[in-house]
C-alpha cells in the first residue's frame, strides 16, 4: 500500500510538473525573475538567497531549485523547486548538509548579470570556437566564505551529455573569472595560464572579462594590462 501511494504521489507530481512546464514554455523567464516571483510567493522566508540552481538545462532554463537561509527553520533553509512562475515544491530539506549558513547570504543589490546575458555572451563563445555546447548546469552562489561578490558557474555539455568545461562568471561585474577545460580565444586579452591534472587543456583566459562587459554594455572599462578577476 504505502509503494503504491508513493507511485500515485510520484505520477501526481510528474504530471503537474508536465503541466507547469507547459504553462511556463509561453513565457520564458530569466532567473531573476523566476527568484522575484518565488520571494513574493515566500514572503518574509524568501527574503535571503542562498543558491540558485538549474541542472542539463537548455540555453533557455524553464526549471530552477532556489534555495534561502530561513532562521525560523532547525537547518535554518528552505528550498523551493519552480517551473517558470509555478512553485512546484516548497520543502525544509533533512539533510544536515543541507543546511544554510547566514554567512552565504546572497545582497539582493549584487545581482546585476541576470541568466539570460550570460548564457546570450556564452552562445556566441560557443559558435566562434566551434564548441558544441547543448545544454549547462547552471549555479549562482558564493562559493566561499567572505566571498563579496555572487558567482554564476556555468557547466557546458555537449548533446551527448559530456562535460566539455566550465565558466564562472561575477553576477555582480558581468566579468569572466575562471575558465576550466574549454578552448575559448578572443583577441586583445592578456593570457593566463591554468591547467588541469584531469584535462589536457590549453591556456584559458580571465581577461575575456573585458570582452564580456563590452558585449553587454557597449563600453569597455577593464585596463587590458589587467588580466585577473575583480573580486
Amino acid at each position: 500500500m504505502k509503494s503504491f501511494l508513493c507511485a500515485l504521489l510520484a505520477v501526481t507530481f510528474s504530471f503537474a510538473s508536465l503541466h507547469a512546464a507547459e504553462k511556463s514554455s509561453e513565457k520564458h523567464l530569466t532567473a531573476f525573475k523566476t527568484l522575484e516571483i518565488a520571494q513574493k510567493q515566500l514572503g518574509e522566508s524568501g527574503h535571503q538567497l542562498l543558491q540558485m540552481e538549474s541542472k542539463y538545462a537548455k540555453l533557455k532554463p524553464l526549471f530552477w531549485w532556489i534555495r534561502f537561509y530561513d532562521p525560523k527553520l532547525f537547518l535554518k533553509v528552505r528550498a523551493v523547486h519552480m517551473i517558470g512562475s509555478e512553485m512546484v515544491q516548497n520543502i525544509e530539506p533533512g539533510n544536515p548538509f543541507d543546511g544554510g549558513d547566514e554567512e552565504f547570504v546572497i545582497e539582493r543589490d549584487l545581482l546585476k548579470y541576470d541568466s539570460d546575458k550570460c548564457i546570450k555572451f556564452m552562445e556566441r563563445a560557443a559558435k566562434e570556437n566551434n564548441i558544441p555546447l547543448f545544454s549547462m548546469n547552471i549555479l549562482l552562489e558564493k562559493p566561499h566564505p567572505g566571498e563579496s561578490n555572487p558567482i554564476w558557474t556555468f557547466e557546458w555539455f555537449d548533446e551527448q551529455n559530456r562535460s566539455l568545461g566550465i565558466i564562472r562568471v561575477s553576477a555582480t561585474t558581468g566579468r569572466v573569472t575562471e575558465i576550466i577545460g574549454l578552448k575559448i580565444k578572443t583577441h586583445k586579452l592578456e593570457g593566463v595560464a591554468k591547467k588541469t591534472m584531469s584535462q589536457d587543456v590549453e591556456d584559458t583566459f580571465l581577461g575575456i572579462g573585458g570582452d564580456l562587459e563590452q558585449f553587454f554594455t557597449g563600453k569597455r572599462t577593464v585596463d587590458k594590462d589587467d588580466a585577473g578577476p575583480k573580486d
